[in-house]
């Protein structure tokens, strides 16, 4: 959530504005409802916010023709008071000498206002945020040093944060500081950057600098330096070069980033199944070792953490328990220094997911996490890592990282089951071909299905609800389905196991009720016609995503889409959810809604 840019540099290079601008613009997709940019120099600081998307208010506010050499920016999705002017960010001093950005949440902020407000410090905000600015001037009117200020700001403070700090008494610096929250140092020959993610300042550098929790960055037009917390040591650490480029964070010709993020799911497939074949080996051998597996993520993520939960234990694998991140505690007491637990994540950065292994890790469980983005902050708390390749992911609703995350789970499952020997010869074979083949099916069934897609959303944009259906691992795929429909649509989408829906779902069903199974050939396929049935007896419209050749299913929905033989034993909830994503994404085209930019969500949730 939200988006944090910092820019410094040694000459005038054009108007600054324009530079942060450009940054915020790229980092929309983290989900933001207001925007501010400001300029330091030694005289003042001068701020520019207001409530609404980039385009609008920073063509209002000229954001454009904004001079200097040291300014920050940021993009606000709304905690602490409702999106307005007074509440977006920076956040100035009571003396103007200290501007903030800041995300996530200050926990004890009430008792630091209280104090403040007693001092004299007057507040025009609602937010949290406001108390850092007046606590650090307070600090250095008392004769400390910024970096001195912060480490007592750090101290008094309690909550999780990433935090850019400039002022006017050095106002060619910009101060960071995180804790459970992103941020990267972006460098470049007398220009220096700071930025919530890569992407706002990739097409100038891709030479990036990771930050860990409780640490400081001084940033100056030349060089940074980076302090550990509250030890106050110097730490080094060079720079890293991202892989991607600024282009491959674009549309690309399509009209939407999630429509390209689909398409270009083969190609990402195919990139993760060129890598890491022993670090994939390793990972198989060492499942067998713990004496059970806790699964953990959150949305999307957990879904696809899903696929570990219907599959390790057949393939000779520990018992297995999945639990959705924000719902650690109930897993908990069962950690201990036998166990492994398997984040699973996106970003590296979902604070839910991120406090749960650190209290795994306190416990002493081992933790293997399949993350997509280097360095994340789930990286560094990790003892294995599987990187999943997929390249950056702009539009909120999750598609090729699902996808990406399930595959990487599948091939762990695959070297799991060759060390086990769980699975015979005829069915290794059989895994290993439906590995091989992925990446084609899925284009030719973007190829093949997009059109139909297309079509078949016209009807469904007519819907107000809908429920979802499947059994085994292909419920996780249902749930996957149902959550891309309601999340970009607005159309209530609920998944169900397929048997549990006549236990009370049922009773919503009604003539022309949409209900989307996922149906593959494997030994629920039986139970699953029973389903279509109960469903079709009631009136209900019923869309099936089936195995090719199917034809009893065929005649009994009443559309469907088919996926080639060979998947439905393995790597079925890759190859069925390609319709649905389509089927999801022209459906809120057809309702007129942005699917890259869903309301009230982010792409990262760095709140509890």
């Amino acid at each position: 959530m939200c988006g944090i840019i910092g820019i410094t540099r040694k000459e005038d290079d054009g108007p600054i504005g324009k530079h942060i601008y450009d940054a915020l613009a790229r980092l929309e997709y983290r989900g933001y409802d207001s925007v501010g940019i400001a300029v330091i120099d030694q005289d003042h600081i001068q701020v520019k916010k207001d409530k609404g998307p980039i385009t609008l208010v920073g063509k209002k506010l000229n954001f454009e023709s904004l001079e200097g050499n040291t300014a920050i920016g940021h993009s606000r999705w709304a905690t602490h008071g409702p999106p307005s002017k007074i509440n977006a960010h920076p956040h100035k001093s009571m003396a103007g000498d200290v501007v903030v950005v800041h995300n996530d949440i200050i926990e004890n902020f009430i008792d630091l206002r209280n104090e403040l407000i007693a001092l004299g410090y007057k507040f025009i905000s609602q937010t949290d945020t406001e108390v850092i600015p007046h606590f650090l001037s307070h600090q250095l009117q008392t004769g400390q040093s910024m970096e001195e200020a912060i480490v007592e700001l750090v101290r008094r403070i309690t909550g999780t944060f990433a935090i850019v700090i400039a002022h006017t008494l050095e106002p060619e610096k910009i101060y960071a500081i995180k804790k459970d929250n992103p941020l990267v140092i972006g460098q470049s020959e007398n220009i220096m950057y700071c930025a919530r993610d890569v992407p706002a300042f990739l097409p100038w550098t891709n030479k990036v600098v990771t930050l860990k929790d409780n640490e400081l960055a001084i940033i100056t037009p030349e060089d940074y330096q980076i302090i550990s917390l509250p030890s106050q040591e110097p730490v080094e650490r060079n720079p890293h070069e991202v892989t991607w480029t600024a282009d491959a964070a674009q549309k690309g010709g399509f009209p939407h980033h999630m429509l390209k993020e689909i398409h270009e799911q083969p190609r990402v497939i195919a990139t993760q199944l060129a890598t890491q074949q022993k670090q994939f080996e390793e990972l198989g051998e060492i499942i067998t070792h713990a004496s059970k597996i806790i699964l953990v993520g959150a949305g999307t993520a957990y879904y696809a953490s899903l696929t570990a939960f219907y599959t390790f234990v057949k393939m000779g694998g520990p018992i297995v328990v999945p639990c959705i991140a924000a719902e650690w505690d109930t897993v908990s007491d069962l950690v201990d220094d036998k166990t492994l637990v398997i984040a699973v994540s996106q970003s590296g950065e979902t604070l839910d997911t991120i406090k749960a292994v650190k209290d795994g890790k306190a416990k002493g469980c081992k933790l293997l996490s399949v993350v997509n983005v280097t360095g994340s902050s789930l990286t560094h708390v990790s003892d294995y890592v599987a990187y999943i390749h997929a390249g950056p992911e702009i539009g909120v609703a999750a598609t090729k990282t699902y996808v990406s995350l399930a595959l990487a789970l599948w091939r762990i499952g695959f070297n799991l089951a060759k060390f086990t020997g769980k699975l015979n010869q005829r069915e290794m074979s059989e895994f290993q071909q439906a590995l091989q083949s992925i990446s084609s099916v899925v284009a030719d069934l973007i190829r093949k299905y997009e059109a139909k897609a297309r079509d078949l959303a016209k009807w469904m944009s007519t819907k107000n609800s809908a429920f979802y259906l499947g059994r085994g691992i292909s419920y996780g795929t249902a749930l996957e389905g149902a959550l891309k429909m309601k999340e970009i649509s607005y159309i209530h989408a609920e998944a169900y196991p397929a048997g549990e829906s006549k236990h009370g779902p049922i009773a919503l069903v009604e003539e022309d009720y949409p209900v989307i199974f996922t149906i593959p050939n494997d030994h629920n396929r039986s139970k699953m016609m029973g389903s279509v049935q109960e469903m079709k007896a009631r009136g209900a419209t019923v869309i099936g995503i089936i195995e090719e050749g199917d034809d009893q299913m065929k005649d009994t929905l009443d559309d469907y889409f088919e996926i080639p033989k060979g998947f439905s034993r393995f790597l079925s909830n890759i190859a069925y959810i390609i319709p649905q994503q389509l089927f999801a994404y022209y459906t809120s085209r057809n309702k007129g809604h942005n699917p890259d930019l869903p309301k009230n969500l982010a792409k990262a949730v760095t709140v509890e």
